[in-house]
């Protein structure tokens, strides 16, 4: 049987993570999305098979969180553009 489904990396991952809480392998998990979705199975990185297995792994070791990480370079970023803000304030405060 075959689903013509759109479905988003978000909630190809939700299905992962209730997958292996159900103990599925990856490797089973992978080949349910094959036999459900056939020839309309999206061929995007987030379910590919290799996605599976790392996805899989992620969730057996607890995490939670179906979103992306934040690269680290974007978290120096976001960690410089507060430093930038607080001296902005301390000088405004200050009368600069």
């Amino acid at each position: 049987m075959s689903v013509s489904l759109k479905m988003d990396k978000i909630e190809y991952r939700a299905v992962i993570k209730f997958c292996v809480q159900e103990g599925l392998t990856p490797k089973e998990i992978y080949l349910k999305f094959i036999k459900v979705y056939g020839d309309s199975f999206p061929s995007f990185s987030t379910i590919k098979k290799w996605a599976v297995k790392k996805w899989a792994a992620e969730f057996k070791r607890g995490r939670t969180s179906l979103e992306d990480d934040i690269c680290e370079e974007v978290q120096k970023v976001q960690q410089h553009q507060k430093s930038l803000n607080k001296c902005t304030i301390w000088y405004w405060m200050t009368g600069g």
